[in-house]
């Protein structure tokens, strides 16, 4: 019985692993870009109101995890609400998060192409 205790209990393990390694590898980067080559403001929430954490340089690939929908904007890509959740690593070695919206980023999409963030 413990045997078999302990096959299961490897078994759910294993799976999680794997189950955690595809979503890990699931994540895609996109490309910032303005018309201008101007660097992009990421804010701590989904519209212009909200505060700058950093900018991004034109250029620059960020991945996307999920996204929001707040202030509408128009940058490079057209108009939308859509605010997509990304990183970026400072040259301090500081990761920080928030949000950019989805006219300066290159998707390929006119919607999101992320789950909407469930918090």
């Amino acid at each position: 019985m413990r045997k078999l205790k302990m096959a299961s209990l490897l078994t759910v393990m294993m799976a999680s692993f794997f189950i955690f390694s595809s979503h890990a590898q699931a994540v895609q980067y996109y490309t910032v870009s303005t018309s201008s080559g101007a660097p992009v403001n990421m804010r701590s929430g989904p519209g212009t109101s909200w505060g700058i954490v950093t900018t991004i340089q034109s250029g620059t690939r960020i991945p996307i995890y999920c996204y929001k929908t707040g202030t509408t904007v128009t940058g490079k890509y057209g108009t939308s609400n859509i605010w997509n959740y990304t990183e970026r690593t400072l040259a301090s070695g500081e990761v920080v998060y928030g949000f950019v919206s989805d006219t300066y980023m290159y998707t390929g999409s006119d919607g999101p192409v992320v789950p909407k963030c469930s918090w």
